[in-house]
């Protein structure tokens, strides 16, 4: 059943979406085909047993779960619609968080668009000549982002967070190589594409070693000159909270994080919008934590534990009234 624009913006308002979500749910038209063998590729991802079972217990259906239907076709359209493309300079927008009271169907629907994509993005794979063992830590990022949700909220899905890395995996746009995630990312400099850069990412797997870091760089010039020859590398940037150059302020000057902020050059920073974002992206990806929806109060610092540097340097920073910030900054030396 072919999903229009129409039903999108109809499904989009009764579950609750702001406006400015349902105008990017509308901008693609598509038929949902979910697999037929969806624990096996499931399995594939990583995700566990517990989380597979709830899954495939909240698998989307026309019939009875029309709007939800209508959604998680609209999200997979657009992976569809993206397959194998870098990210263009204007960026990734991530995908909405839905409703507290969603149902299960609703809180896996980003989920099943996702998996719904899998054979596509497993044939693009084997056409660029991607080993099957970047693809298996690549693909994880759906089990990750189920384990995460589950830890964070205690319902089982992913829909009450808002989704960024998976979608970007599973169009072919991002890739996991050692430490490091890569987002194959096209250069503009006002008049058009310019070049290709790489944009690096530190999943939350472990201590930020140097010399893994280092590795992981080397494998990713080598792996994408043979994947992608026709998107020469320009360089390597990166965008967090971790080049946020307050924290040397706080930790030790030969911690991974220093060492690892030394090694790039930041750029100017830019006046923010909402001074907190940088504070919740620390406490969500840095910290792991539940990010509240309005500004972090006292009797939320409080129950942050504080048994590490990091944890006791987030709660000690806020409290003298001062921010986090995303800091950019481009590697000096990849080749």
């Amino acid at each position: 059943m072919a999903v229009l624009r129409a039903d999108v913006v109809g499904a989009a308002e009764r579950l609750g979406f702001p406006e400015w979500e349902r105008s990017r749910l509308q901008q693609v038209e598509d038929e949902l085909r979910l697999p037929d063998n969806a624990e096996e590729l499931l399995a594939y991802c990583g995700v566990q047993a517990a989380d597979r079972e709830e899954m495939l217990a909240a698998r989307p259906d026309p019939d009875s779960d029309p709007d939800w239907w209508t959604i998680t076709s609209a999200l997979s359209a657009e992976v569809t619609r993206d397959l194998g493309q870098a990210l263009p300079p204007s960026g990734f927008t991530s995908w909405p968080a839905v409703s507290p009271d969603a149902s299960a169907v609703g809180l896996f629907a980003g989920a099943w668009a996702l998996l719904a994509n899998l054979p596509r993005l497993l044939e693009l794979h084997a056409q660029r000549g991607v080993p099957e063992s970047i693809t298996v830590v690549t693909v994880a990022a759906l089990g990750q982002q189920l384990a995460t949700h589950r830890r964070t909220f205690g319902p089982a899905g992913t829909g009450l967070s808002t989704m960024w890395t998976a979608p970007l995996r599973f169009r072919g746009a991002e890739y996991e190589i050692g430490r490091h995630g890569y987002t194959r990312t096209q250069l503009g400099l006002g008049d058009g594409v310019s070049g290709h850069v790489l944009s690096m990412h530190i999943p939350p797997s472990g201590a930020l070693d140097v010399h893994a870091s280092e590795q992981s760089v080397a494998a990713a010039v080598e792996s994408f000159g043979h994947w992608f020859p026709e998107e020469p590398l320009s360089g390597f940037v990166c965008h967090s909270w971790l080049l946020d150059p307050q924290l040397a302020e706080y930790l030790r000057p030969d911690s991974n994080i220093i060492r690892f902020q030394q090694r790039f050059d930041l750029l100017p920073q830019l006046p923010v919008a909402d001074p907190s974002d940088g504070d919740r992206d620390l406490l969500r990806l840095g910290l792991q934590l539940p990010v509240p929806a309005d500004a972090l109060t006292e009797e939320g610092l409080a129950r942050i534990p504080q048994d590490t540097t990091l944890q006791r340097a987030f709660v000690a920073h806020l409290r003298a009234g001062r921010h986090w910030y995303h800091r950019t900054g481009m590697l000096k030396k990849w080749r």
